[in-house]
């Protein structure tokens, strides 16, 4: 009896200490990321800033994990989150319903990749579908390829310069916080079944700092719309809505 009584007790001791450890984790994890968001508000883009993020060529986010996202109930709208750590900025994805709770996130990895960076140009030469039927919806985000690159390209010759920096990623002097997208936009995305979808950060044609989605293939390449097709690229998205203005900059992420 007492060696079953002391099994038992013992079993209690670890599950409990389980869950503490658990409990620890997930703090330290809530806490890391809301660091990072604090840190990007107070953040100097001074020209160390500007030379590692330099440096960054996209942000992925898996496929699938994004998929499992946009398509969990009652999510409407994915914001992405902007950080800072490690002298550049950092992006996790937030599903939220309409009241704006946070329902999920996917957090990205930094890719940077001197040969992904080049392969860029290819975007100059790819094209859209225009026979392809879309929604309204989509319709309203698509972005050209060739824009795409000249606005990816313009934030890069934009850090070499290391000058107004604060105002391309501010909005009458509070800095972006986040910027929202409808889920059904990257639900488009994730039906083609990419390895990754690459967020890449882009100068638009006001000078503010703005986010475009590519898919992207097993190398980082962009993704086509079939094997055969060599100009015809899946569709490339922007439009995403900073906040500020849009949306409630003090409203937790």
């Amino acid at each position: 009896m007492k060696k079953r009584n002391f099994c038992i007790a013992l079993m209690i001791l670890l599950v409990t200490f389980s869950c503490q450890k658990e409990t620890s984790q997930d703090d330290v994890s809530l806490n890391s990321v809301s660091n990072k968001k604090e840190n990007w508000l107070k953040a100097d883009l001074n020209t160390e800033f500007a030379s590692s993020q330099k440096q960054v060529t996209a942000y992925l986010f898996p496929t699938e994990e994004l998929d499992k996202l946009v398509n969990t109930p009652n999510i409407e709208e994915v914001r992405f989150v902007l950080g800072y750590a490690d002298n550049i900025i950092q992006i996790e994805v937030v599903g939220v319903d309409k009241s704006g709770k946070k329902l999920g996130l996917v957090e990205s990895t930094v890719l940077k990749d001197i040969s992904s960076q080049n392969n860029l140009v290819e975007l100059n030469k790819l094209t859209v579908n225009t026979t392809k039927k879309r929604s309204l919806l989509l319709n309203e985000h698509i972005l050209l390829p060739n824009y795409a690159y000249t606005w990816i390209d313009g934030w890069q010759e934009k850090l070499k310069t290391v000058s107004d920096l604060d105002e391309s990623l501010s909005y009458e002097g509070k800095r972006f916080r986040y910027y929202s997208l409808e889920a059904d936009v990257v639900k488009e995305m994730t039906s083609k079944k990419s390895l990754n979808v690459g967020l890449f950060l882009g100068l638009n044609p006001k000078g503010k700092v703005t986010t475009i989605l590519i898919n992207l293939d097993k190398n980082n390449g962009i993704n086509k719309t079939s094997i055969t097709s060599k100009s015809d690229a899946d569709d490339v998205y922007d439009g995403a809505r900073p906040c500020p203005p849009f949306g409630d900059p003090e409203e937790p992420q």
